[in-house]
C-alpha cells in the first residue's frame, strides 16, 4: 500500500513539472481528476484492509488515566539490579 502511496506522490510532482512544461489546461485538469480518483481509491483499499477498531475498555483506561512515573531507583529494582 505504502508503494501505492509513492506512486501517486510522483504522478503528482510530474504533474506540476508538466503544468510548467507544454500541456494544454484541459489535458491537466483531466490528469488532476485522475489522481484524485486514484486517492479515494487508494483511501478506500487502506480503509478496507485495515478496519478501524475501537478500543476495548482496558484500552480506553490506560488511554485516558495520567501515567505513573517512576524514579530510577524503582526502575533498578524492577529490573532487579541493586547498588552495593
Amino acid at each position: 500500500m505504502l508503494f501505492f502511496r509513492f506512486i501517486i506522490d510522483i504522478c503528482v510532482v510530474c504533474l506540476v513539472l508538466l503544468e510548467a512544461r507544454f500541456m494544454s489546461v484541459e489535458v491537466l485538469e483531466d490528469i488532476r481528476k485522475e489522481l484524485r480518483e486514484l486517492r479515494l481509491l487508494y483511501k478506500f483499499l487502506v480503509e478496507k484492509l485495515i478496519p478501524v477498531e475501537k478500543p476495548s475498555r482496558e484500552e480506553k483506561k490506560a488511554i485516558e488515566e495520567k501515567d505513573e512515573v517512576e524514579d530510577e531507583e524503582e526502575l533498578m529494582k524492577a529490573l532487579g539490579k541493586t547498588n552495593a
